[in-house]
């Protein structure tokens, strides 16, 4: 059993991050007979290894929202979705992650049309990875989790 070792909270077993505080917890170390590590890309390492504040939330808030926080990824329903239900935590999580992918998704679909193909095509890849985040956060809500994206997950656009 583990404990988180900025807060004190107990831990899942291999939890990366605390659902509390959210702080990086040090990985436990490989036993023998365990095997090691892959090596290189880990994609569902980076979507795995960000902070889960599903802990802090009310469940029924949790299940009674669940389809305005997968509305919130639609674009700039997230704002609908922010003011439809001001009172749940759960909502206001997901609206805040969804504005974000908005605005970076409609940043980069801008510079994407307007810019030359090679760079433009940096844009339309950054667009793609809009599109990823927004699967991997919709699966979140729907799951009933409050957990962050990764690299944008820290944004604050929306008071929450």
């Amino acid at each position: 059993m583990a404990f988180c070792n900025q807060c004190g909270t107990k831990l899942e077993d291999g939890a990366a991050f605390c659902p509390v505080c959210g702080a990086p917890q040090a990985a436990a170390p490989v036993q023998p007979g365990q095997g090691q590590p892959k090596q290189g890309f880990d994609v569902r390492a980076i979507i795995d290894n960000t902070a889960d504040f599903t802990s802090s939330m009310d469940p029924a808030d949790i299940q009674a929202n669940k389809g305005m926080a997968i509305v919130s990824y639609i674009w700039l329903l997230s704002l609908v979705a922010y003011f439809a239900v001001p009172q749940s935590k759960f909502v206001k999580f997901h609206a805040n992650q969804g504005l974000v992918l908005a605005v970076i998704g409609t940043i980069a679909s801008i510079f994407g049309a307007v810019l030359p193909w090679f760079l433009g095509f940096i844009f339309w890849i950054a667009g793609l990875a809009c599109i990823a985040l927004m699967v991997i956060g919709i699966l979140n809500a729907n799951n009933g989790k409050a957990k962050e994206l990764p690299y944008i997950g820290k944004i604050r656009i929306l008071k929450q």
